[in-house]
């Protein structure tokens, strides 16, 4: 091996190359090309006077340690803030409901969580009741099945619709009946599998399984950065020493050589043995055309935008003490969700003000992306306005859209990509993909994915 040049600089990227020059030998030539004039990629924190305010992601699964793990070995860790705790809520029809606590993804960890719950009638209560305590009426999967056709079989259409995929919505961005049981939430269907059902299943799942719990815990079960996200793409790049990074950067085509690859960018030729592509899969189709598999055709990636509002504190009456809520598809809103931020993030916001993140476009419906920044904002205080006193216009306004967002990871996910994977072998060898659309949507899972393909490469020579 004499070098690897790796094609993007998000979180995935730096994270490969952090990596890199840890685990292969010191003669390695390392290269990373970003095609845009910053590094990140999603990650992009918004700072004003002493706020900060993620335009991408804002926070990371704390159970899931390969980002702490980071974070601590770039001398970020005393930078390590946990999400603040309080009452969600979720909009359905025309109004908010609490979340019902001692859920877990809105599935139940006591069989009357949902008792008091305006969600649901008294029948529908009662059937779901019954649902929690009996065997299922079918078979427990023995392959990957549709997580909203597993959950409705489970739980009924009443919990899935109103609360359950409104919630995963919010993490997945994708159609919950068209989604991986076994690539998202593999526990639910193993705990179901142990015990008998998935009642029994949930109530058994050790604490680092609990995905957003409600109502367990006094520490929020996310975390972040103190001065965001981006001091970590920040301090990543410091670290790196021997890697050439190369902004502005945009790769056009590869070609094979007798003994590696060849980049033909904006700025000139790059020749590599190794390349490790983090790029959406849309470019991964137009550098590879001998791959044959159909499975990056079809991820294609659904299309966000956000809006995050500052109010002073006095302009805006918020309807509940909590940190924000989702919005099921029966609620005759465009928005998906809002987060109050000095809730959620009291340490990005001043004393004073009110900061709402508003997150606009489902699957199928993610029309509002083109919007312009005006409309975007429109939009948000209308919906918003709605459900709260709005006294006067917020004093600043951060539209961001993402385009190449969170790509669908329908049935048969993971076995799709190792089989990808498999092929890649056969007719790329030396390239490895790397990022969300693979191994996890989560910062942690693409972090996890490449250090451990680094190490892999590393054994090779």
């Amino acid at each position: 091996m004499r070098n690897v040049t790796i094609v993007g600089g998000g979180i995935t990227g730096l994270t490969a190359a952090f990596y890199a020059e840890r685990y292969l030998p010191e003669g390695v030539t390392i290269k990373l090309v970003e095609a845009s004039g910053r590094l990140g990629g999603k990650i992009d924190t918004f700072e004003t006077g002493e706020f900060a305010v993620e335009r991408g992601p804002d926070s990371y699964v704390f159970r899931k340690t390969a980002m702490t793990d980071l974070i601590h070995e770039v001398g970020l860790g005393d930078e390590l803030v946990r999400n603040g705790v309080g009452q969600a809520y979720v909009l359905h029809h025309d109004g908010l409901h609490p979340i019902p606590k001692q859920t877990v993804m809105g599935i139940p960890l006591d069989v009357d969580a949902f008792k008091d719950t305006t969600l649901l009638s008294d029948e529908e209560h009662a059937a779901l009741r019954t649902m929690l305590l009996s065997p299922p009426d079918v078979d427990t999967p023995e392959t990957d099945v549709s997580l909203g056709l597993y959950l409705r079989e489970r739980v009924g259409d009443p919990i899935v619709d109103r609360l359950i995929e409104p919630l995963l919505s919010g993490i997945y961005a994708g159609d919950i009946d068209q989604m991986s049981a076994l690539s998202t939430f593999p526990q639910f269907i193993e705990g179901e599998k142990k015990y008998g059902n998935l009642y029994e299943g949930m109530r058994h799942l050790r604490p680092e399984q609990r995905v957003a719990e409600v109502g367990a815990k006094k520490v929020g079960q996310f975390a972040s950065l103190k001065r965001g996200l981006k001091s970590l793409i920040d301090r990543l790049a410091e670290r790196l020493e021997r890697t050439e990074i190369i902004l502005n950067c945009s790769v056009e085509q590869v070609e094979e050589m007798e003994d590696g690859y060849r980049l033909l960018t904006n700025r000139g030729n790059i020749e590599s043995d190794h390349l490790i592509l983090t790029v959406p899969p849309r470019l991964i189709r137009q550098f590879l055309p001998k791959v044959e598999s159909d499975f990056l055709a079809e991820m294609k990636p659904h299309a966000t935008a956000t809006c995050s509002l500052v109010f002073k504190e006095d302009d805006i009456e918020l309807p509940f003490v909590g940190t924000g809520f989702v919005t099921s598809q029966e609620a005759d809103v465009l928005i998906t969700a809002c987060t109050f931020i000095d809730q959620k993030w009291p340490h990005a916001v001043p004393e004073g003000y009110h900061v709402l993140r508003v997150f606009l476009g489902r699957p199928g419906a993610d029309e509002i992306v083109d919007a312009s920044d005006e409309e975007i904002v429109a939009t948000a205080l209308r919906d918003l306005g709605g459900l709260m006193t709005i006294k006067a216009a917020p004093i600043e306004t951060i539209v961001s859209r993402l385009r190449d967002g969170l790509p669908p990871y329908a049935v048969f996910h993971s076995d799709r990509v190792r089989a990808l994977r498999a092929e890649m072998g056969r007719v790329y060898p030396g390239i490895l993909l790397a990022g969300i659309a693979y191994d996890g949507i989560g910062m942690p899972d693409c972090i996890k994915s490449v250090r451990e393909q680094i190490k892999a490469l590393a054994e090779e020579g």
